[in-house]
């Protein structure tokens, strides 16, 4: 299944990496301090660059492309529009830019790229028989009113006091002390939901109802990270929820749901690892879902928590993996068929 050369691929045109998938240091068992600590606070890792940078998307967004708080108290269309034009301009700035470098001007060409098939064309099970404008439909008019109807609910709350259960007057070492944990934990908190939310979908009757729209794509590109039908959408954007219970300030909960938003146009790219320039390199963690989309029963989470590994079905891309998985889902249909 592997190559042990990066420029090698099969005649299929699938390239894989020459490593098993791995998990986050933290799931490493007894614990290397050092090995976890350079993870953490290194580059790339942890907080740097991917979750740093969200942060300051969030951030900036809301000093910058959000209305007051106070102006948000009462539902006015005007704010509303605004929240929802700034959404489809982020999401397609994000979606739509990445897209851009990676397939339009090809600026890695098809270096650390799994598949050279590419975005389908002519395809009848596509709402416009081409992959590429069904995701950006389903992203455009689906994900991104549904995460600002979220985000319009989350301001008017927070707005009229319902939520906000500790104020900065109150002690503002106890604030900023819960404020940065909830925003170190965010995604941790998103890998749970992530999880929870996509294993529920992979029960047969709502995966045919609902998933099987977002599994229509088995090459993936940025625009599939969130061509989702729109009951998948509520689903999976309302991690928010969780801020919810325990957020001080809506900044914490716009924070958790970009994240959802954001996070599947690197995840679903379609490369391991997004190049920029000669020396920059970025690990997405792609390879690890790129082989949901490829063998769909496996790596339902992400590589930060391993709860694919718990619930036995995680997949690390190696021949011997692949084989657990096939003997796994075998051991699931003579099961299904004794009861």
């Amino acid at each position: 299944m592997h190559t042990q050369e990066q420029s090698v691929r099969n005649e299929r045109g699938e390239w894989f990496p020459d490593h098993p998938v791995t998990l986050a240091p933290i799931n490493n068992w007894p614990l290397n301090v050092a090995t976890v600590t350079k993870w953490f606070v290194g580059f790339p890792g942890y907080l740097w660059p991917y979750n740093a940078l969200w942060f300051l998307m969030a951030a900036l967004t809301w000093v910058f492309l959000t209305p007051s708080l106070e102006s948000m108290q009462t539902l006015e269309l005007r704010w509303v529009a605004i929240i929802l034009v700034r959404n489809l301009a982020l999401v397609t700035l994000v979606f739509g830019g990445l897209h851009a470098y990676l397939y339009i001007f090809r600026r890695q060409g098809d270096e650390l790229r799994f598949s050279t098939r590419g975005p389908e064309v002519n395809a009848r099970r596509f709402w416009f028989q081409n992959q590429t404008r069904d995701n950006v439909f389903f992203t455009l008019a689906s994900a991104a009113p549904i995460a600002t109807a979220y985000e319009v609910a989350t301001y008017w709350v927070f707005a009229n006091g319902y939520l906000g259960w500790f104020s900065l007057d109150g002690s503002p070492v106890l604030f900023w002390g819960w404020f940065v944990l909830l925003v170190l934990a965010a995604p941790v908190v998103h890998t749970f939901h992530f999880y929870a939310g996509h294993r529920l979908l992979h029960v047969p009757a709502l995966y045919r109802r609902f998933h099987a729209l977002h599994h229509r794509n088995v090459e993936v590109g940025p625009w599939s990270g969130l061509a989702m039908h729109p009951v998948e959408h509520a689903i999976y954007l309302s991690t928010f929820l969780v801020q919810w219970l325990v957020a001080l300030h809506p900044l914490n909960v716009l924070f958790q749901l970009q994240l959802a938003l954001f996070l599947p146009a690197l995840s679903h790219s379609g490369f391991q690892k997004l190049k920029v320039g000669k020396r920059l390199e970025v690990d997405g963690g792609c390879y690890f879902h790129y082989l949901h989309h490829k063998y769909f029963e496996c790596n339902y989470g992400g590589s930060l928590i391993p709860l694919d590994r718990w619930f036995g079905t995680f997949h690390d891309g190696t021949p011997e993996g692949h084989q657990a998985m096939k003997a796994r889902l075998r051991a699931m249909r003579v099961e299904s068929k004794a009861v």
